[in-house]
């Protein structure tokens, strides 16, 4: 028999009762911890010094009794099971002690009863315990349903609402008793959703849940975003017995992704598609005609001797004319025709399903007649043509950039040949590439020529000042004297797979220049590397640069890794591998030209990255384009609440200055403090400020 253990306790007067009590519970395979007493205070310091498992009293003693017992039992708030064993008792007396609490009443001439009575009462204990914390669970999850900042809603099999919170009534406008008996998608904009409801609950149903977006209706009439989590809850044979419906308001998060995006793909000018937009637009033109074997054309237009205007009569009357050339443009298009800003003065037209050969004529004739008419700003007449290039898919390339670059020549050659016409890219004007093969031919070995040199262009702490760090920038002069800048030489390195060589070439001299500052000069000095979305597929980058830092003895933490949005939203895999192990290595990840690509938040919780630099761009505009300026502003504070620090580039004015530091914008950069300058200048810097006051010894 298997041997069980109780603790009891005995208010008892007579041990002998107490000896005759706990040979019946040996003789059941009890063995039994036993303490008497026969006061209240005992009984209360034996309640505070031990778990009990049951208390057995007599119902009358000396000193004390079944009732007193019970009263100490009672203030002590007990769940143990407590068994009066006593000689005959009045029927009535039985009954007032069981109402007082006791769960049993046994006759000591009778104790066969004695373990049954206990075996129940403790079984009824453990219910009793079980059922407490099964109902404080239930208080807990109803308080924090009820208390949740997300909209809960519980409905039937069917979708039909039986329950909502205060949250749903609060974001949604109606009331528990509004929503109950209606239909879970009562609130969804069927014309303005991203799912159909159809669809969501055979989802549900086959899959087990859905999460996705939803756009909203308040009560008030007001369109809200959320985001909807919508789970089963099965009985135990598995039959849906209810939906349970988590509802989160992203109004706030859309309407700023929106504005990325609109900041990303359209221009703030004149509301055309940006260069972004276009490219995306042409690759979509350009794979429709090659799966319906019918041709398209890219048309490049720039507006002929425009700098005059801005020079002479200023940008507020250049910025006008624009739009109303954009305006102008876009009467010459079609719906289904793709007009865009590429920047300056430039415009892009896509055509995107060309059947003759004379619709490309036709749109070309008509943009110069209507640049034939005068712009009328500000009640004076301005005249200003148009120079168009030509490019055609697939004769002129198969290739959007290339297109591109194609019609882009075909301008140019409009404009050497008197401006205002149309020219068609041709094989002559495929001889303009040859500048383009001779920049290629001239890269090859140009780090062994030593025509390459490093520029760095101090970062500074916002209001101490101080130089915390520079970034490296790339300059190309060769020995003739013609210097090419970076944005020219670098795409073609990174077309014609000469990348690999100069970004190894940058990153070792600038480590090298780094271990010469850090020895002699300013050793917390920490350089800032652009890295091409190139270098991240090379499947050895990241062993490169652990050689680096090995040779010339620099810390990871040291050296600023500068990314391009667009190498998060392509997400190669090697690209992803590379990011790791330098995030593993320490290597601090920042990214760069923030803001001039689309990017949602998620990527940039991807990754652990540092610093988040704000395109020039922005910076540029903030004292004159309220956009610009509460864009700046919102992708401070983001940055911020996402643990990275905020890098202003292109600082130029004192206004741009007081504008970043009042919100609390933490380092900067730009010709304000400084322009790029030699390793030379860099360390007379460094020791005339002694990597203080930049402001001090620049300006």
């Amino acid at each position: 028999m298997e041997t069980k253990t109780l603790n009891i306790l005995f208010v008892e007067d007579s041990e002998d009762d107490v000896e005759l009590t706990l040979s019946e519970l040996e003789r059941a395979g009890y063995k039994v911890y036993a303490h008497r007493i026969e006061t209240s205070e005992l009984m209360q310091q034996a309640l505070v010094d031990h778990q009990w498992d049951v208390i057995i009293s007599d119902y009358k003693m000396p000193r004390f009794s079944a009732e007193k017992s019970l009263a100490v039992y009672n203030q002590k708030n007990l769940d143990i099971p407590f068994i009066i064993v006593s000689g005959v008792v009045e029927a009535e007396d039985v009954v007032y002690l069981l109402k007082q609490g006791a769960h049993d009443f046994l006759n000591k001439n009778f104790l066969a009863r004695l373990v049954p009575a206990i075996e129940r009462e403790l079984r009824d204990s453990k219910v009793r315990s079980a059922q407490r914390r099964a109902e404080q669970k239930v208080s807990i999850l109803s308080l924090a349903v009820e208390q949740s900042p997300v909209s809960v809603v519980i409905t039937d099999p069917d979708g039909v609402i039986e329950y909502v919170n205060p949250k749903f009534e609060s974001s949604t406008g109606y009331c528990l008793e509004e929503a109950m008996g209606m239909h879970l998608g009562f609130t969804i904009m069927q014309d303005a959703g991203e799912v159909n409801l159809g669809d969501l609950w055979h989802s549900i149903r086959e899959k087990g849940d859905w999460n996705g977006e939803f756009c909203n209706l308040h009560k008030n009439g007001m369109l809200f975003w959320e985001y909807v989590n919508i789970s089963p809850l099965e009985d135990e044979n598995g039959n849906i017995i209810h939906f349970v419906s988590v509802q989160e308001d992203i109004t706030a998060r859309r309407s700023y992704e929106e504005q990325l995006r609109i900041q990303a793909h359209f221009d703030d000018l004149t509301g055309l598609a940006n260069r972004t937009l276009m490219i995306e637009k042409l690759n979509h033109a350009i794979e429709y005609s090659y799966q319906n074997d019918i041709s398209m054309a890219l048309l490049c237009i720039d507006l002929d001797h425009f700098k005059n205007i801005n020079d002479s009569l200023g940008h507020m009357v250049g910025d006008e004319l624009l739009r109303q050339a954009a305006s102008r443009l876009a009467s010459c298009t079609k719906k289904s025709d793709t007009l865009a800003r590429m920047g300056g003065d430039e415009f892009v037209i896509i055509l995107p399903r060309i059947e003759e050969n004379n619709v490309i004529q036709r749109v070309a004739d008509r943009i110069l007649q209507q640049f034939s008419k005068p712009f009328v700003i500000d009640h004076h007449d301005h005249f200003i043509t148009a120079s168009i290039g030509v490019a055609k898919y697939p004769e002129n390339s198969k290739d959007p950039h290339v297109l591109l670059r194609n019609a882009d020549l075909a301008m140019y050659q409009a404009k050497k040949l008197g401006r205002n016409q149309c020219q068609f890219f041709s094989e002559d004007i495929n001889n303009l590439l040859n500048e383009r093969m001779a920049i290629e031919n001239a890269l090859r070995g140009v780090e062994l020529r030593n025509e390459l040199t490093l520029l760095y262009q101090p970062i500074i702490e916002k209001f101490t000042h101080r130089i915390i760090a520079c970034e490296v920038l790339l300059r190309w002069c060769t020995h003739d004297g013609y210097c090419i800048m970076p944005d020219k030489f670098i795409p073609i390195a990174e077309e014609c797979g000469l990348i690999k060589n100069v970004g190894e070439w940058v990153v070792k001299n600038a480590c090298e220049d780094l271990h010469l500052i850090h020895r002699t000069l300013a050793p917390s000095l920490k350089f800032a590397i652009n890295i091409s979305p190139r270098q991240l597929q090379l499947a050895d980058f990241a062993h490169f640069l652990g050689e680096q830092l090995d040779e010339y003895q620099i810390q990871a933490e040291m050296i600023d890794l500068e990314i391009t949005e667009s190498v998060l939203i392509n997400d190669q895999v090697e690209t992803r591998r590379n990011l790791e192990i330098l995030c593993e290595m320490g290597f601090n990840l920042s990214i760069d030209d923030f803001g001039t690509g689309y990017s949602s938040l998620g990527y940039l919780q991807k990754y652990p990255f540092k610093k988040l630099k704000i395109d020039r761009s922005f910076i540029s505009q903030i004292e004159d384009n309220t956009s610009n300026s509460k864009l700046t502003e919102t992708m401070i504070t983001m940055s911020h609440s996402l643990g990275m620090q905020v890098v202003a580039e292109g600082l130029e004015t004192s206004e741009q200055l007081e504008f970043l530091q009042q919100r609390h914008c933490d380092l900067m950069q730009g010709y304000f403090f400084s322009k790029p300058i030699p390793l030379s200048e860099l360390k007379t810097l460094l020791k005339k400020g002694n990597h203080s006051n930049v402001v001090k010894f620049i300006r």
